[in-house]
């Protein structure tokens, strides 16, 4: 099946400005996600990657490493708004299109073969990854995105709430990946859905994709990247991937 890696990335974030942008010891945030990607065997393979942006700043420091790029218009209101617009744009037929989100820059690539392997596996509309929390603070961290899993391995639900709930939290809490695989209809018909109402309250796109019925597939792995959106977060991703290099 016929597969594109796109990673949506604009500069307005309100927790972090200018985010995409942000030096990790010496490499901005959009080029060590898109660098991630091209170590993935969908990439070795002759994958196709580009990051969706609206905002030329982002678009120049894509030149610098030679990156793939599609310009999009800057009042699409998500990520996954604009990885539909690059993918109209660029006006070839893919079976599966894969939204890897660009604050992600310590995505271990192998999660991301393992999103597309499951997409091109499964008869469900979207594919998505999950790891087990380690760390029990997550559990009730609103940050921390949960999932609770039928028996089929797809998702019935995604909450910032603890989700199952556990009476002694001694069982296993998921936390959700940043990495979707949609079908090419089932991303065509996720963009003309109105935001839904459990959408809205979570402030969780995905959701949308669950209350008109659409099947989401999670593959439990191993690795889960830290997701930057904070000062904080920057700091400890910089900590963390120089403590990597320097092995």
């Amino acid at each position: 099946m016929k597969t594109i890696i796109l990673i949506p990335s604009r500069l307005a974030s309100t927790r972090l400005p200018n985010k995409p942008i942000a030096d990790i010891n010496g490499k901005t945030m959009i080029q060590r996600v898109y660098e991630q990607t091209l170590k993935t065997n969908f990439s070795a393979n002759c994958g196709e990657v580009y990051i969706a942006t609206d905002s030329q700043t982002i678009a120049d420091e894509i030149k610098k490493f030679n990156g793939k790029y599609i310009m999009t218009n800057p009042e699409l209101p998500s990520g996954t708004d604009r990885i539909f617009s690059a993918y109209k744009i660029l006006n070839k037929n893919f079976d599966i299109i894969v939204n890897v989100q660009g604050d992600l820059p310590n995505i271990d690539p192998k999660v991301i073969d393992d999103c597309i392997e499951l997409a091109r596996n499964n008869p469900c509309d979207i594919a998505t990854v999950a790891s087990i929390i380690k760390d029990k603070t997550e559990i009730t961290n609103p940050n921390v995105v949960k999932i609770a899993l039928g028996k089929n391995g797809n998702a019935l639900y995604f909450s910032r709430s603890p989700i199952p709930f556990s009476k002694n939290n001694d069982e296993d809490f998921l936390h959700h990946i940043g990495i979707y695989a949609f079908k090419k209809n089932a991303l065509e018909k996720f963009v003309n859905l109105a935001p839904s109402t459990l959408e809205k309250r979570e402030s969780l796109e995905q959701l949308r994709a669950l209350e008109n019925s659409m099947s989401i597939a999670v593959k439990i792995v191993d690795t889960h990247p830290l997701s930057v959106d904070t000062l904080d977060d920057l700091e400890k991703i910089s900590n963390l991937i120089k403590q990597y290099e320097n092995h």
